[in-house]
């Protein structure tokens, strides 16, 4: 029985290896640089070799909006192999700042709008943090670069709104987010940090640990043939 049971013991602990490796990254410790998320997924849908980063943010949370000009430039120096992603945290289906931003998406004016709605919660004071959908619609009806008339319709469009709004919801709650910012690699590595700087360094680790392999060079490993020198001929 004993022998049976250290079989079975083993069995598993061999099951269990792989999925354990995933959560190791070299040169990185778990629980210090990052969280792995056991059945993490992006948000969305990347081609091969592609790492997403997702930033899970509050237009109303004042530390989202003193990192947004820092993320940006981070954005800027990403490697190739690396995305960023805008992810609004969704409190309720009827989250007026959570439509701004998939309006704001939608009507292609979410590059000039995303500072200016944190700029008029944050720093002008004209919206309120619990700002109507009209008050919303209006402020953004008189930023420059906005459609007015598309940014309105997709406020109102429910058919598309709602099923934005349950994905970004879902993937905050399987991310096990708890507050905003949040930065998410990859959909499995909750980066963590004690300050802005920090956070932004470990997600640039994680993200270059996660770079795909490039190819060896063809004939890289194989022994290289004897050189063949001439022989000098015995008498």
């Amino acid at each position: 029985m004993r022998l049976i049971v250290v079989s079975l013991m083993l069995l598993l602990a061999h099951a269990l290896t792989p999925a354990r490796a995933q959560t190791v990254l070299p040169g990185l410790t778990e629980g210090v640089h990052y969280q792995y998320i056991e059945g993490g997924q992006p948000y969305q849908a990347q081609p091969p070799g592609m790492v997403e980063i997702a930033e899970v943010f509050a237009y109303t949370c004042p530390h989202c909006a003193h990192f947004a000009p820092m993320l940006e430039k981070w954005a800027k120096q990403l490697p190739a192999h690396a995305k960023l992603v805008l992810v609004t945290g969704v409190f309720n289906r009827d989250d007026t700042w959570s439509r701004a931003f998939f309006a704001a998406r939608s009507s292609k004016s979410l590059a000039v709008l995303h500072p200016r709605l944190f700029a008029a919660i944050h720093d002008s004071g004209e919206l309120p943090h619990n700002a109507s959908a009209a008050q919303i619609i209006a402020f953004a009806s008189k930023v420059q670069g906005v459609d007015a008339k598309a940014f309105k319709a997709a406020m109102q469009d429910d058919d598309k709104q709602l099923p934005q709004l349950k994905e970004a919801y879902d993937f905050a709650r399987r991310s096990g987010i708890e507050g905003t910012p949040s930065l998410i690699v990859a959909g499995r590595y909750r980066i963590l940090g004690n300050s802005y700087e920090n956070l932004l360094a470990n997600a640039r680790s994680v993200v270059l640990a996660l770079a795909p392999k490039k190819p060896s060079p063809a004939g890289a490993g194989k022994p290289a043939a004897a050189s063949r020198s001439a022989t000098p001929a015995r008498p």
